[in-house]
């Protein structure tokens, strides 16, 4: 590595040819040959203060293999417990394999042999610097001389750094550890000892170092299956080990360049790389199109060698490096080193784009994965219903949640219907499998059910046939079904079951789960008959379907898991639909487990229509000017309800959700008012299944533009009640509530 390129700033970091790494590397060698150690490394506090981080490591046959760095706060490992204690620290084998277990963060790397591990604090009683660890293999006793020796040695370290340093904590740890040969050890007294290791350390061990990084960095990618993380991680083990200040990773997407993440770079600098296409000559598309790295030493060899292309003001260096992937280049990585800097050497390019490749690996790989998973998603999303009745009569909710092990889609599903009749259907199934066959299935089935309850048929009739297609459907799977047909005008269900949990009934906290003839799950007998049981039901009831995905079934068994959540239901059955549903999927659904499904509907009472007061209006998607009628629409509404007063609040928070949804959603928006008598309830649903996020408002003006939608949500936030955003069949419900004020009716 040329350090002269690429050294940290050098105040205080520890780094070949420094006073501060002849120190350390004499403590280390030190204690390496005394004990007869099988690694040593010292640890030393990064930047930030937060982790310790391996920072000069005796090259030694096991030195290699040392954990990179530990977070301080965790205690488990005796670097950070002498660290924080003060005091040596010695763990043996047991202690080691007990710390493993203990530790609430992935060990930082694979312990595949026993061993003994002791550390050293480097502390004086004002400063702490670091420790100085060891590993003994095969494990063996640290004895209470050997202690007290290797004590002795981190003291002087210590006291050594305080005076060189002037008494203030300012040694840093370097980005990459630095690897000093094992040799002889130091002899006491030897007049040449200081020059001999500054000599030893400044010609520290090359291709160790280079081998370090690159098993580094191929351990943390593999761990990472987020773009994201992958980026984060591309940044501080490439970019930032290099000596690069800012960056830019580009990928290919059709015929142009995308940028997959940036950072340090000005936002006008990204968005001249974002979309280039690359038939257009930048360093960029020539990266790509060569599958060579290209160095200039300033922006003004960047400018002479791309006419029309600008770079930023100012003499700093640039890198354009290939992110080669199946031995094509898929993007470029573009670095930006502090200051003009001498072109690299061919021994530094080759590492950087080693790590290069490794980084374009698992970017093919997660963004591979991301869209398959967008796949799966989109074909589930397809599957689920859309907006549920609006009906004065009752108020439904729905979640849907997918496995989140392996494949994101499964045979999990929910329906709510508009009968002939008039009645409301609430339907909940579940094809066995956690597949893209059991959601062919499960869309198939859904479709049936759909297509018999449309005919007007009973639910038991509706099952009967279902279970006669599925049958024939010659799919090998089963699946159980629930479907509730309530009569609104008579406060009256009807219910059947195929194989599958009865729902809960809430009225108060009186909760209970009628008595149903269950029949066999759909599939199983092409035979099986279905009855159908009534129950009656009061104004204010809450109904709850769910699938086993939604109980702690694991944990409980199915029927303790059915009492935890009557339980929830009992106690929360009274508060907002949305917000009840919020709670009896987070406080029972297993994490990891099965997919789930949840249908709620709260029966309001049968009303005569002229009394009700509920409306619904549509903004089809991206009409921008349809935000207008919806004021207009408030208008109508909220004077036929004689609650003129309410108008203005009203139209500023919808006007900010439905505008919001219609820019973020891609899709059409429903808008839905329901009036009690103290208090108005607005739903906006779309089809986007993320929550809008509140943007925490910037000093800077020009920032402000960019937090449009979050300053939205942060007026209604100031306006409403209440509100909240939950997702909702195929989308999302961002809904609100304002109370009616006393100059209203």
């Amino acid at each position: 590595m040329d350090w002269e390129l690429f050294a940290q700033p050098p105040y205080g970091v520890i780094g070949p040819g420094t006073r501060q790494g002849g120190l350390v590397a004499s403590a280390l060698l030190d204690v390496y040959h005394r004990l007869r150690a099988s690694t040593c490394a010292a640890y030393l506090p990064t930047e930030s203060r937060r982790t310790l981080a391996a920072s000069m490591i005796v090259d030694s046959p096991l030195g290699f293999g040392i954990p990179s760095g530990f977070d301080i706060d965790d205690l488990s490992w005796p670097t950070t417990r002498s660290y924080r204690t003060g005091k040596l620290v010695a763990f043996d084998e047991v202690d080691v394999w007990e710390g493993v277990r203990r530790s609430p963060h992935r060990f930082p790397t694979n312990i595949t042999f026993s061993m003994a591990v002791a550390s050293a604090p480097i502390r004086t009683s004002r400063n702490r610097f670091g420790t100085i660890g060891i590993r003994l293999v095969p494990p063996r006793s640290v004895t209470t001389e050997e202690r007290e020796y290797m004590q002795a040695v981190a003291d002087r370290l210590a006291a050594d750094l305080e005076e060189l340093t002037g008494g203030e904590e300012s040694v840093t740890a370097p980005a990459i550890p630095v690897f000093i040969p094992a040799g002889p050890g130091p002899a006491a007294g030897d007049p040449h000892l200081e020059p001999r290791l500054l000599e030893a350390v400044a010609s520290a061990t090359v291709r160790s170092s280079h081998l370090y990084q690159i098993q580094r960095l191929a351990r943390e990618l593999t761990g990472a299956a987020q773009v994201s993380d992958i980026l984060a991680l591309a940044q501080t083990r490439v970019v930032q080990a290099f000596g690069g200040r800012a960056s830019a990773l580009s990928v290919i997407e059709g015929e142009r360049l995308h940028v997959a993440g940036a950072a340090g770079l000005p936002r006008d600098a990204v968005r001249d790389i974002e979309g280039t296409p690359l038939s257009r000559r930048t360093p960029e598309t020539d990266t790509v199109a060569t599958a060579r790295a290209r160095i200039f030493g300033s922006g003004e060899e960047v400018e002479r060698a791309y006419p029309g292309v600008t770079v930023d003001p100012g003499e700093v260096a640039r890198g354009y490096f290939p992110l080669l992937h199946s031995g094509r280049a898929m993007g470029c990585y573009t670095i930006e080193f502090a200051g003009p800097r001498k072109p690299l050497s061919a021994t530094e390019t080759t590492l950087l784009s080693l790590l290069l490749e490794q980084v374009a690996q698992s970017l093919a790989r997660a963004r591979s994965q991301e869209v398959e998973h967008a796949l799966t998603r989109r074909i589930q999303h397809t599957l689920l219903p859309g907006s549920p009745p609006h009906i004065p009569e009752a108020v439904t909710t729905a979640r849907y949640f997918s496995a989140t092990e392996g494949v994101a889609v499964g045979g999990d599903w929910y329906d709510v219907l508009n009968l002939p009749d008039g009645s409301i259907g609430l339907v909940i199934g579940d094809v066995e499998g956690h597949n893209l066959a059991a959601a062919a299935v499960m869309g198939q089935l859904r479709s049936v059910v759909r297509a018999y309850a449309a005919e007007g048929h009973d639910p038991a009739v509706v099952l009967e046939r279902s279970n006669s297609v599925l049958s024939g459907l010659d799919a090998n799977l089963f699946a159980t079904c629930c479907c509730m047909w309530v009569d609104v005008a008579a406060g009256a269900a009807t219910i059947a079951s195929a194989g599958h949990p009865g729902p809960l009934v809430g009225d108060g906290p009186d909760v209970a789960q009628p008595q149903l003839a269950v029949g066999p799950p759909l599939g199983v007998d092409t035979r099986a008959v279905y009855r159908d049981t009534a129950i009656d039901l009061r104004p204010g009831s809450v109904v709850a379907l769910f699938t086993d995905g939604l109980l702690e079934e694991r944990r409980l068994g199915f029927d303790n898991a059915v009492v935890r959540l009557t339980g929830l239901l009992a106690d929360k059955g009274g508060e907002d639909l949305e917000v009840l549903a919020d709670a009896m999927v987070h406080a029972d659904r297993e994490a990891g487990g099965d997919d789930a499904a949840l249908v709620l509907m709260r029966f309001e009472g049968a009303r005569p229509h002229e009394t009700a007061r509920v409306a619904r209006m549509s903004v089809q998607r991206h009409d921008l000017h349809g935000v207008a009628q919806t004021r207009r629409f408030l208008r109508d509404v909220l004077q036929r309800w004689s609650l003129l007063p309410m108008l203005d609040d009203l139209e500023v928070m919808v006007s900010e959700v439905v505008t919001n949804a219609l820019i973020h959603a891609h899709s059409e928006v429903d808008l839905r008012l329901r009036a009690y008598p103290h208090r108005i309830r607005v739903e906006v649903r779309d089809s986007d299944p993320y929550p809008p996020v509140p943007t925490t408002l910037l000093q800077d003006d020009a920032r402000n533009v960019e937090a449009e939608s979050g300053r939205g949500l942060l007026i209604v936030g100031a306006l409403a009640t209440a509100w909240g955003s939950s997702p909702a069949g195929r989308g999302k419900t961002t809904w609100f509530e304002i109370s009616v004020r006393a100059d209203g009716p």
